[in-house]
């Protein structure tokens, strides 16, 4: 895979870094969520697909090509936006109070605006 500018690299490196905190801080989120089915399976579905935006984007650092590698990340953008709809269905389902979840859903929507950067350059080839 052509590693392309240090820039890139950067990015690269400050996705991998911020994905693997917001996934802790979901996990988090998950754990603090009041034990009974509706919240056990929305804290596994939100440490699922938070896990798994960073899993896939770890993943695709590792690629031998431009296609494999913007597919990889276009899964962890998958992801990414399935872990914001499971962060709106606990804010507006009132599970923890607003003021826990504004910076952790501020974060996701960054995340999936990263990713959707990466995802274009990568298919248009720069």
């Amino acid at each position: 895979m052509e590693k392309g500018s240090s820039g890139n690299c950067s990015v690269r490196r400050d996705i991998l870094e911020r994905s693997a905190a917001f996934c802790d801080r979901c996990i988090q989120v998950a754990l603090t969520l009041t034990e009974n089915g509706v919240c056990w399976e929305i804290g596994r579905q939100l440490t699922r697909s938070s896990g798994s935006v960073g899993a896939n984007i770890e993943e695709a650092q590792g690629t031998t090509s431009r296609k494999d590698f913007a597919y990889r990340m276009s899964v962890a953008l998958r992801e990414a936006r399935e872990t914001r709809f499971w962060l709106r269905r606990i804010e507006m389902n009132r599970l923890l109070k607003p003021e826990r979840l504004v910076d952790l859903l501020q974060e996701s929507e960054e995340i999936v605006a990263i990713l959707i950067t990466i995802v274009r350059n990568a298919r248009e080839g720069t």
